[in-house]
């Protein structure tokens, strides 16, 4: 009996990302795969490396199917590692793990305009939080973080080594307009994490906080909270996809 050859298993994951991607993002019948993963990428569905391997991948699929056969089995054949980084994205697309779940899931803190500043200055001290999201009713309204306070203190620090201000809200206007949010929602895979917390704003700086709400607005009380000291846990996890055991 002859080896299966691992072309055949090769496409097959090739088509089922192909398919998957091709629904998740509505595409039409003449859009490419490439430019389907160009927007799986914006859309937090792949990484950037995912994207990558991908987009080699589609030359080999072309290469495998554009090429000679000999008893209808195709003569090119990809590495075994091959097939098993393609199996892997594959599975990591149709069985996504959520952010949430391999964060480490601390406690939300959010502030009110109106509440005391003494409020995040003691997590500061006792948790060693970096910023907070602040919110006014169900919106949140801006991110209060350390450098803002840190400007605070330099500008309202007085002769007399006392500080005037008293609530979240007139320390936030030290704020810069770097220091955003930006939202997901309660379902934002690991992927779609990274690249949120990876990828520049409009003003090429990186979003300081990722708040995960419901259904990704701003108008949503936070579920769950995650910065660039998250990122390791998301890299560890999109490492060990690439690296799991067959």
């Amino acid at each position: 009996m002859s080896t299966p050859n691992r072309a055949v298993a090769f496409l097959a994951a090739f088509n089922t990302i192909e398919k998957h991607l091709r629904s998740a993002l509505g595409a039409k019948r003449g859009d490419g795969f490439t430019w389907m993963v160009g927007k799986a990428r914006r859309a937090g569905i792949l990484t950037q490396r995912q994207g990558d391997v991908l987009t080699e991948f589609a030359e080999l699929r072309n290469a495998i199917s554009h090429g000679e056969y000999e008893d209808f089995r195709p003569i090119a054949e990809p590495l075994p590692e091959t097939v098993a980084e393609i199996e892997r994205i594959r599975d990591a697309l149709l069985r996504p793990t959520a952010a949430l779940s391999v964060t480490a899931g601390e406690a939300v803190s959010t502030f009110a305009p109106g509440d005391a500043i003494s409020g995040p200055l003691a997590l500061i001290r006792d948790k060693d939080f970096s910023q907070f999201p602040i919110y006014e009713g169900n919106r949140c309204v801006g991110v209060l973080t350390t450098d803002a306070i840190a400007r605070w203190v330099a500008a309202d620090l007085g002769a007399d080594g006392t500080l005037d201000a008293r609530t979240v809200a007139e320390v936030l206007r030290y704020g810069e307009r770097v220091e955003r949010a930006v939202f997901l929602s309660r379902d934002a895979t690991v992927a779609a994490a990274y690249n949120a917390l990876t990828t520049p704003l409009d003003d090429a700086s990186l979003p300081r906080i990722l708040i995960i709400t419901e259904s990704g607005v701003a108008t949503g009380r936070p579920l769950g909270v995650l910065t660039a000291a998250d990122l390791p846990a998301l890299v560890r996890h999109i490492k060990r996809q690439r690296t799991a055991p067959e």
